[in-house]
């Protein structure tokens, strides 16, 4: 799994994992700018040695100045590819709660379906099935009338 792979995480869990990665990085960037302060202060440290002719105290601060200067770039490296991983992990996020909203809100999708199509009329079919039922009973009072009842053929028998 990438570290930029939340498809498969629900949107607060993906929102959750995107904002350690924002934590992150807004951590290295204020540990860049510490570093920062540190170059400065070790090449003032190195300028004043050299300045006092201490050679071997400027040795050691430029070693340090070394060390620190090697540390700050590496983050730096690091800090690029936690904000091009921050930017894919903030699209990725948008298009996961954009899929789990449509996926969700029947609501919305009902009432827009309404506009387009106009509304149920619940009514008028309730209606419709009541008829149904009254004209099935009617016959059926036919069918048991005409089986106990020979009008069908008293009718035939006067014609």
């Amino acid at each position: 799994m990438q570290d930029t792979d939340i498809e498969g995480l629900e949107p607060r869990e993906a929102a959750e994992y995107v904002l350690a990665f924002v934590a992150t990085l807004k951590r290295t960037e204020t540990e860049i700018a510490r570093l920062a302060e540190d170059v400065a202060t070790w090449t003032r440290r190195v300028a004043l040695a050299s300045e006092k002719g201490e050679a071997e105290l400027a040795g050691l601060a430029r070693a340090k100045l070394a060390e620190v200067e090697a540390k700050k770039a590496s983050l730096e490296t690091e800090l690029a590819d936690l904000r091009l991983k921050v930017d894919i992990l903030k699209e990725k996020l948008q298009r996961l709660r954009m899929r789990f909203q449509k996926s969700v809100d029947t609501d919305l999708l009902l009432s827009q379906l309404e506009m387009l199509a106009g509304k149920k009329d619940t009514l008028a079919e309730t209606f419709k099935a009541e008829e149904a039922g009254a004209k099935v009973e009617e016959l059926k009072k036919k069918i048991a009338g005409g089986t106990g009842d020979s009008t069908p053929g008293r009718d035939s028998g006067k014609a």
